[in-house]
């Protein structure tokens, strides 16, 4: 799984599948329902798994599979598609650094970015990374919009923030 909409999309063609074979089955409509409400990884709440494990058990298997979709895209680094950031990001939670923010930060932004409730150490990051070029440190000092520092892909426009001292 990599992307959050091909892979919500594929999820919501098996559950029309699905439903065409047990019409009368309203767990699968209520699934569906729920699916295709979530825009983003943000709006991932446990509905899907927990629907899952209280009413539809696993007698089908699409039940495992939402509960595997939900799973994967409720960790927010799953969904960057920067390796390089996905990595510092997989890390930080590993260290169960507390994610403050996930999604696009400004309007004009065009890709989602993690800010941790952290201060990261930007050049030992980049050391023990090894970055390539294409991976920015960034830094916002005003506290009008927001203080935070961090690193960007320029290919992907994906960010990992953090606190600043």
């Amino acid at each position: 799984m990599t992307n959050f909409r091909i892979e919500k999309d594929k999820l919501l063609s098996e559950l029309d599948s699905e439903i065409k074979r047990n019409p009368d089955n309203e767990i699968l409509k209520s699934l569906k329902r729920n699916l295709n409400s979530f825009q983003s990884v943000s709006d991932l709440n446990g509905v899907l798994s927990r629907t899952v494990v209280d009413s539809l058990d696993f007698e089908l298997k699409i039940g495992e599979k939402l509960i595997e979709f939900e799973n994967y895209f409720s960790d927010f680094s799953n969904s960057i598609r920067s390796a390089e950031l996905r990595s510092l990001a997989k890390k930080l939670i590993k260290k169960n650094t507390r994610i403050t923010f996930y999604g696009k930060a400004w309007s004009e932004n065009t890709a989602d970015w993690i800010y941790f409730d952290k201060v990261l150490d930007l050049k030992k990051i980049r050391n023990k990374f090894a970055f390539g070029k294409n991976i920015i440190e960034h830094q916002n000092l005003d506290n009008k919009s927001g203080l935070e520092s961090g690193f960007i892909d320029k290919n992907t426009n994906e960010g990992i923030m953090g606190k600043v001292k």
